[in-house]
């Protein structure tokens, strides 16, 4: 399988992953072989040759009836076509193209081997991936303002406008 990062350099690994596999195991390895932070959701998609996304297969279902990575193995994601998308941490949106390039025999290999690696992913600015391992507590206002996107705003009360002098809305607190 052929795993590429959606990104401006090259950035690929060439990976072997038993079709037995759950699509869970897929997903953990392809985070930790791209160097992604743990924890964050995930989703594959169902694609065609063209890379249009399809049906979403997610990391936990909603209810019974609806699939689930733990549930699908890779040969049932890729029954259809050879073609399958990822989407690592939804605020980043780290996308990749999964490509099945060649099956053979599962006998006397791994359950996941990378054959070979192209690149790394650009580390990322301070987002909220990278600096959610920081207790909240413990952060300054601007760092808050910056993991939050809110460093444009000022802090404080709302601005008035000049002909509101007149109306009713008492500053005092009410209890």
């Amino acid at each position: 399988m052929r795993v590429i990062a959606d990104t401006k350099e090259t950035v690929l690994k060439e990976v072997r992953i038993k079709s037995g596999a759950s699509m869970m195991k897929l997903h953990e390895h392809i985070f930790t072989e791209f160097g992604l932070n743990a924890g964050e959701m995930a989703s594959f998609y169902y694609s065609n040759t063209s890379w249009d996304q399809g049906d979403e297969l997610p990391m936990f279902a909603m209810d019974e009836d609806m699939p689930a990575m733990e549930g699908t193995t890779v040969a049932q994601f890729f029954t259809d076509s050879k073609n399958g998308l990822y989407v690592y941490n939804f605020l980043d949106m780290n996308i990749f193209y999964l490509e099945v390039v060649k099956t053979e025999e599962e006998e006397g290999f791994e359950d996941f081997v990378v054959l070979s690696s192209v690149g790394e992913l650009p580390k990322l600015e301070a987002s909220a991936s990278t600096t959610g391992s920081k207790d909240p507590q413990e952060m300054t206002e601007a760092e808050l303002n910056a993991l939050y996107g809110l460093d444009d705003l000022d802090s404080g009360l709302l601005p008035r406008d000049e002909n509101d002098e007149g109306d009713d809305i008492s500053t005092e607190p009410h209890y």
